[in-house]
């Protein structure tokens, strides 16, 4: 091999390697529960938001898993996710392909479940990886 398709093939494999980490989440839930009773609670004021989900878009895909969350009860709170990209490196979601960024809006008082787990098949509790249950408060 000659050195220039040496460094032909290197370029190529370093893309690919940079390109896979494109497609990722991170999960800021964690930072905002407390564990009760082995069960993920969340206290939240009336007005706030907080980032739960962001998701980067990008190769190879999420070959029919796409992560998402849902709130059992929206008018207490709900979740509204935009379009977004990080214009920080390896944070998601990604500066190539952006991503959603999912967020928590806390409406009024009460309680609420929300839902983690695929975009195509969560419709409630039952069929979610995890759950949090979040208290709104005045």
């Amino acid at each position: 091999m000659k050195i220039n398709e040496m460094i032909k093939l290197s370029a190529l494999i370093a893309t690919a390697a940079l390109l896979q980490a494109c497609a990722g989440v991170r999960d800021n839930s964690a930072d905002l529960t407390t564990n009760v009773n082995n069960q993920a609670v969340m206290t939240v004021a009336r007005g706030d938001v907080n980032e739960l989900l962001a998701i980067g878009d990008g190769f190879p895909g999420w070959w029919g898993y796409y992560p998402a969350v849902i709130s059992s009860n929206p008018d207490i709170a709900s979740i509204e996710c935009e379009d977004a990209r990080s214009y920080i490196p390896f944070r998601e979601p990604g500066i190539i392909f952006g991503g959603t960024v999912c967020s928590l809006h806390a409406h009024q008082v009460g309680e609420t479940i929300l839902s983690f787990g695929n975009q195509w098949t969560l419709k409630d509790t039952s069929q979610a990886d995890k759950t949090i249950k979040v208290t709104v408060i005045d």
